[in-house]
C-alpha cells in the first residue's frame, strides 16, 4: 500500500508540473490493479515495431498522443510481485524479422503453444533510436521477468546463447555452408544488461538502511 501510494505521489507531482507528459497507472497503483503488460500496449513507446507500419491506425492514433502531449508518455505502478527487467541490444547485423525471433524465444507465454520461452518472461522487440556516430539504429529485446526466481537471468542467457548459434549456422548457410568464425556473438549481441535493481539488493539495502554507507 505505501509503494502504491509513493508512486501516485509521483504521478500527481508530474502532472502537477507539466500537463505535456500522459502518465499510464499500472499494478497497486491503477485502481483496478491493471497489469504493466495491459497498459504499456496503450502507449506508443512499447507498441511492438509500431513505429515502423506507418500507414496503420494504431500509428495515427500515437500521433495524435504526440500532440497532445508533446513530452510523450509516462508508465509509474508497482507490480505484485517483485519484476526484474533485462535488455538485449543487438547490433546493426540483426534486422527487424531476426530481432523478434529472439523475442519469440525468450518470451514466457510461447511455452505452452510453440515449446519455446522463459517461464514468467514477458518480452518485447523495440526499436534503439540514436546517432550515426553512436552506431546508428538497432533493435533492442527488452523482458520483464515477473517471477525471476523461476525464470532467471541466468535462463534468459542460456536461450539466448542457443539462439546465437541457430543464427550462426543459418548465416553460415547463406555464405555457402562454411562455419565462419566472425558470426560470434558480438556479431549479433552489443550489450546484454540488466535495468535497475534486483530484489536481493533491494532487500540489503533495506537489511542495512541504518549503515553510514548506504547515505
Amino acid at each position: 500500500a505505501a509503494a502504491a501510494a509513493a508512486a501516485r505521489q509521483i504521478g500527481s507531482q508530474i502532472d502537477h508540473q507539466s500537463n505535456s507528459i500522459k502518465i499510464h497507472y499500472y499494478g497497486m497503483a491503477c485502481p483496478n490493479n491493471t497489469p504493466l503488460a495491459t497498459v504499456r500496449k496503450k502507449t506508443s513507446f512499447f507498441n511492438s515495431g509500431g513505429a515502423h507500419d506507418n500507414n496503420s491506425d494504431n500509428n495515427e492514433n500515437q500521433q495524435q498522443q504526440q500532440q497532445q502531449y508533446e513530452k510523450g508518455e509516462c508508465t509509474i505502478g508497482t507490480p505484485l510481485e517483485f519484476v526484474e527487467n533485462y535488455n538485449i541490444r543487438l547490433t546493426p547485423n540483426v534486422d527487424f524479422g531476426t530481432a523478434k525471433t529472439l523475442t519469440q524465444v525468450l518470451r514466457g507465454r510461447n511455452i505452452a503453444t510453440k515449446g519455446m520461452g522463459v517461464p514468467g518472461v514477458e518480452a518485447l522487440t523495440l526499436p534503439y533510436i540514436r546517432n550515426a556516430d553512436r552506431g546508428g539504429n538497432v533493435y533492442e529485446v527488452a523482458c520483464n521477468l515477473l517471477e525471476p526466481k523461476i525464470g532467471s537471468v541466468e535462463m534468459i542467457e542460456v536461450e539466448l546463447e542457443k539462439w546465437i548459434q541457430q543464427q550462426k549456422q543459418q548465416f553460415s548457410r547463406d555464405d555457402g555452408g562454411d562455419d565462419n568464425d566472425q558470426y560470434d556473438r558480438d556479431y549479433f549481441v552489443e550489450k546484454a544488461y540488466r535495468v535497475g535493481t534486483t530484489e536481493e539488493q533491494c532487500l540489503s539495502v533495506l537489511k542495512n538502511a541504518n549503515d553510514d554507507e548506504y547515505w
